[in-house]
């Protein structure tokens, strides 16, 4: 498995680059509208930063000539825009090669110029673009905050191709500061990123990132394998300085690994890419490992001779950064110089400002002090008004709202007055209703009495035949007689004018029978022994013995009577509740 992964990285190295024609295709379809677009206006200028913008990764050395033409003609014809990208081309193109100095510069002023224009998307990729300086200097913390607030910026606006390259970023700073999980979890949030939306830049670099961390804690056959993954997006997109990286970090795996001829044969081919965009830190690396694998291999001449090669670079980036140094050391001082004649100049103004304002204090006071007088008179004439005014609408609003209540309280009393007749005319409507009801279901009752004694009559005197007809219309008469339903309706309308009757019974006498409600029930009522026996289908005498054994029940003695009781029952059971509660008490 190792060995196909292998032949298929070496076979990719010859694949026709499709992605890098299409970009070439690209470059030579800018260059020939340059070439025909012979008009100074900032259309020239938007197609000279495009071309300098695709020469970024593939050589920055042609990406800062086309900048420059294009800064040049956007400030003769004050295209802001125009300006603002081309000193950010120029800057990324500088910072690619190593000349962190001069690309902070551009950078700066790109940064200006977006930020007076109010373009967010434009300060975000600024602060992506001067993160990576200050991180490759190993400002870490300054590097970090412009890649935290960028990736703010470019969440907000959905950029999730900016979001990609800047968690990038963010995970070789950790990676620089051996903070090997965090720098884990950024790489694996960048290509996540980047396989939703198939961005081929961020899942070549996410891929190759991924592999120098395993190369860094010691994972070499992961770290291959992450590499090989790598290249087909890199080959697709063309990007020399990501194969110049990521052949460089496999060269480097397999140095490891103690295969020192694919070490070299990587190691070469990341060289020839590094040559192409002139970058001196990436060929400075090569050469310091290129010197590692002649070493372990014997031939120590061409290890010196790469390291010679590496030396010189050392030196001219060694060179190249104490001449940044000197630079910011004299701009340090021309600053610190430059504040020290503000700060002298600062309290001489200061000191004149005050001599002023005391001038204009003794001038100014007595005046002052005439002007306070008459406001205060003033004030106090106009307070002495507005309270008098206050305490006249004040004593206005008591009397309407005296009058408001007085009238609200008429019309409360006459709605309580319409709720009452309404309540009364109600009770006596239900009251009508049920004595209705109970006349009819008196003389339902009666009829039904009459008719089964009639029928017994006739069946005394009928022939045999015919007092089986008769007693099959007795059934019949029985089974509709329906004396429980219509009960449950008498019920109804009963406790519709008599409400609570029956619990308040039942509270007062829990073993009271559902006969013995009933009975209750045409007490209230006031009924006669009669038509209480008809109603309940008994004959007087079962009424009376009824009667009886309710009194027990209640524990009425024989001066009570029992209609009085039931009639009153309310009354009674407050009484009962009240010498309850003195005998507590």
């Amino acid at each position: 498995m190792r060995f196909l992964f292998v032949t298929f990285g070496l076979y990719l190295t010859f694949l026709p680059d499709s992605r890098a024609d299409d970009r070439q295709t690209l470059l030579d379809s800018l260059q020939q509208r340059l070439d025909q677009f012979t008009t100074i206006d900032t259309a020239r200028v938007d197609i000279l930063n495009e071309i300098g913008y695709e020469y970024w990764t593939i050589d920055p050395v042609q990406s800062v000539q086309y900048g420059g033409k294009a800064l040049a003609l956007a400030d003769s014809l004050d295209y802001l825009p125009g300006t603002a990208f081309a000193e950010r081309v120029i800057g990324v193109a500088n910072w690619a090669q190593g000349n962190y100095e001069e690309g902070l510069s551009y950078l700066l002023d790109a940064l200006n110029h977006y930020q007076s224009l109010n373009d967010s998307l434009g300060v975000a990729n600024i602060f992506v673009n001067i993160g990576l300086i200050y991180s490759d200097q190993q400002s870490y913390e300054e590097a970090l905050s412009y890649y935290e607030e960028a990736y703010r910026t470019f969440d907000i606006l959905k950029k999730t191709h900016r979001q990609i390259h800047t968690a990038i970023h963010i995970g070789q700073l950790y990676q620089s500061k051996h903070r090997y999980d965090l720098a884990q979890t950024s790489y694996q949030q960048a290509l996540q990123l980047s396989d939703s939306v198939q961005h081929d830049y961020g899942l070549g670099a996410s891929y190759l990132y991924l592999g120098q961390l395993a190369l860094a804690t010691g994972k070499l056959n992961e770290a291959l394998d992450y590499c090989y993954q790598a290249l087909p997006f890199q080959e697709a997109q063309g990007n020399m300085h990501g194969k110049s990286l990521t052949y460089y970090t496999l060269g480097s795996i397999e140095r490891e690994r103690g295969n020192y001829s694919e070490a070299e044969e990587h190691l070469l081919h990341a060289l020839k890419k590094a040559t192409i965009v002139s970058s001196r830190q990436n060929r400075r690396d090569i050469y310091l490992e290129l010197r590692q694998v002649a070493e372990a291999t014997g031939d120590y001449q061409q290890a010196l001779a790469y390291f010679n090669n590496y030396h010189t670079l050392q030196d001219s980036l060694l060179n190249a950064e104490k001449l940044r140094e000197i630079v910011r050391l004299e701009n340090r001082y021309k600053l610190e110089k430059k504040e020290q004649e503000l700060l002298v100049q600062q309290q001489s103004v200061n000191l004149m400002q005050q001599e002023a304002r005391i001038q204009r204090f003794f001038r100014n006071g007595l005046l002052f002090g005439i002007i306070a007088l008459a406001i205060i008179g003033y004030l106090v004439t106009t307070q002495q008004r507005l309270k008098i005014k206050k305490n006249r609408e004040v004593l206005a609003k008591h009397q309407e709202v005296s009058r408001s209540q007085q009238q609200l309280a008429q019309v409360e009393l006459e709605n309580a007055q319409l709720r009452q007749k309404e309540l009364t005319q109600e009770l006596e409507f239900k009251s009508r209703e049920l004595t209705s009801y109970t006349i009819n279901f008196i003389q339902k009752n009666e009829l039904i009495d009459q008719l089964k004694s009639g029928i017994q009559q006739a069946k005394r005197q009928a022939k045999p035949e015919m007092r089986q007809q008769l007693n099959s219309l007795s059934r019949l008469v029985d089974q509709n007689s329906h004396i429980d339903r219509e009960w449950e309706d008498f019920k109804r309308y009963f406790e519709e004018v008599h409400q609570g009757f029956f619990a308040n019974l039942k509270h007062y006498c829990p073993e009271l029978s559902n006969n013995e409600l009933k009975l209750c029930a045409l007490l209230k009522l006031n009924m006669s022994m009669k038509e209480m026996a008809n109603i309940l289908g008994i004959s007087p005498d079962s009424v009376k013995t009824a009667r009886y054994r309710l009194r027990k029940k209640l524990g009425l003695s024989k001066e009570e009577k029992l209609v009085d009781f039931i009639i009153n029952i309310e009354q009674n059971l407050t009484s009962s509740s009240t010498s309850d509660t003195d005998l507590l008490v």
